[in-house]
């Protein structure tokens, strides 16, 4: 396998740990897939700095009545290298509660990440964005009608 197959299955099993993580509410160790300054935008906008405020803000989520069962689906939909040490990550996904048969089109949301890999050759997430994917409103649809 080539070096560069190599960090695309690691950044795609660490991804994977992270994601499980919403199963078995092990935000600790999904955590050591970070770097200890990593940035972290949520979905509406809020910005956390650091491995701690992922940990602490997962689990304070995924202890909530609501969400307790609740899993992400979800995939990597694209990786690119800007470099052999930096990796862009583009992943769709979605969280589905327990009483749910799959996640709702309407929270679905993309993530954008970057990857580095560090000195012992360990792929890990350094800054991450989420979104939610909205349908275009007819206002928006109106705007960029071509003419």
């Amino acid at each position: 396998m080539k070096e560069k197959d190599e960090d695309i299955v690691a950044i795609q099993d660490a991804n994977r740990e992270l994601y499980q993580a919403f199963e078995t509410l092990d935000f600790k160790s999904a955590g050591a897939h970070l770097t200890e300054d990593c940035d972290y935008i949520t979905f509406n906008g809020m910005h956390l700095v650091g491995r701690a405020a992922y940990i602490r803000s997962h689990k304070e989520l995924m202890n909530n009545f609501m969400f307790r069962g609740a899993t992400l689906e979800g995939n990597i939909t694209d990786i690119r290298f800007a470099n052999e040490k930096t990796a862009i990550v583009i992943a769709r996904g979605a969280i589905k509660f327990r009483w749910q048969k799959r996640a709702p089109k309407s929270r679905q949301s993309i993530n954008t990440s970057v990857w580095v890999k560090d000195i012992k050759g360990v792929w890990k997430m350094t800054s991450f964005h989420n979104c939610r994917i909205k349908p275009l409103g007819w206002f928006a649809k109106w705007l960029l009608k071509k003419k």
